[in-house]
């Protein structure tokens, strides 16, 4: 239900917005509410990193049934580094967003455009792990 309205939201304000007739340059105070809770992420995930308490790690325990070996937990410690750049990508993406005009660009970047950075990372971090990491062990 959280995902379903995660994508709802910048669509669903934005009508709302248009049936009501508010004027539009209230809309980018609304505007700013992806792209701070972008750099809220970002910077949590590369607290985690310093503190040797990785995020990624953390989801990685949480969702898979089998033991993450201790080579594996350094890998992914270690990409999470990677994963700071990928959230960075994301949130200068959502700063040009935020100062374009088009609304309805803004609307399907910030409902589902930015899954496509984070799946495109998902994809480059499990092409890495496949190819790279594991030919090394």
């Amino acid at each position: 239900m959280r995902i379903i309205l995660s994508i709802l939201y910048a669509p669903l304000i934005f009508l709302g917005f248009k049936y009501f007739e508010i004027d539009t340059s209230f809309f980018l105070t609304l505007k700013i509410f992806p792209l701070s809770m972008s750099i809220i992420v970002t910077f949590l995930i590369l607290i985690s990193y310093f503190k040797k308490d990785s995020m990624i790690l953390k989801f990685a325990k949480r969702f898979t049934k089998i033991d993450i070996s201790e080579e594996e937990k350094v890998y992914i410690h270690n990409s999470t580094l990677f994963w700071v750049f990928v959230s960075s990508v994301n949130i200068v993406i959502h700063i040009f967003m935020y100062l374009s005009t088009n609304i309805e660009l803004w609307v399907f970047y910030s409902s589902v455009g930015w899954y496509g950075v984070f799946i495109v990372g998902a994809i480059l971090q499990l092409l890495h792990r496949q190819f790279i990491f594991k030919k090394r062990q």
